[in-house]
């Protein structure tokens, strides 16, 4: 079985909202509309996002011009340590490069990796479980989980996935060999 990761589209920044409730910036929605024209997206038989609304907004700009089915999964979303709080400037790269280098467990309470990890497993697990007659299978969700995702299945530093992994951007994973056999545009 394929599944086909695709990041959420550009997001709009509003710090004065929660951060699981930004949505989609104008230039994103272009181009998600965009992005629905793409042969790797037209091939999804379902679309799968996280509960926040950026990739729930993706997720909709995907599916509904492809007649795809839509649905999410709460384990899909961000490692929770990037939804907690928000930072900026040096506060926000110091605690990205302490977290990268596993220096820093947590950030604002949220998980470490391995436990983002293993939720965010655990969940595609579930999905793959729920999908069977599915070839491939779209799953919308965010940067931070995609990068130690991707990390796992390659010899790529999740650290440079981080800043290479675009607004929106997909790869193609075999579920069945645990390999990438499309890495992320970026």
């Amino acid at each position: 079985m394929k599944i086909t990761f695709i990041r959420h589209s550009k997001t709009a920044v509003k710090s004065e909202v929660p951060i699981v409730l930004w949505g989609l910036s104008d230039a994103g929605i272009d181009k998600a509309h965009e992005l629905a024209e793409d042969n790797a997206i037209k091939e999804i038989d379902v679309f799968y996002s996280s509960l926040q609304t950026k990739a729930i907004e993706t997720m909709v700009y995907l599916a509904k011009p492809n007649t795809a089915p839509m649905r999410t999964h709460k384990d899909l979303t961000e490692i929770t340590s990037f939804t907690n709080k928000f930072y900026t400037g040096e506060e926000y790269t110091q605690q990205i490069e302490r977290y990268y280098s596993r220096t820093l467990d947590r950030i604002a309470g949220g998980e470490t990796i391995e436990e983002a990890l293993g939720r965010f497993t655990l969940a595609l697990e579930e999905i793959i479980a729920t999908e069977r007659e599915a070839k491939n299978i779209g799953i919308i969700t965010h940067g931070y989980i995609l990068s130690f995702f991707t990390g796992k299945y390659t010899n790529l530093s999740p650290f440079d996935l981080h800043y290479s992994i675009q607004q929106p951007d997909v790869a193609e994973f075999d579920w069945d060999s645990k390999s990438f056999t499309k890495l992320w545009r970026g």
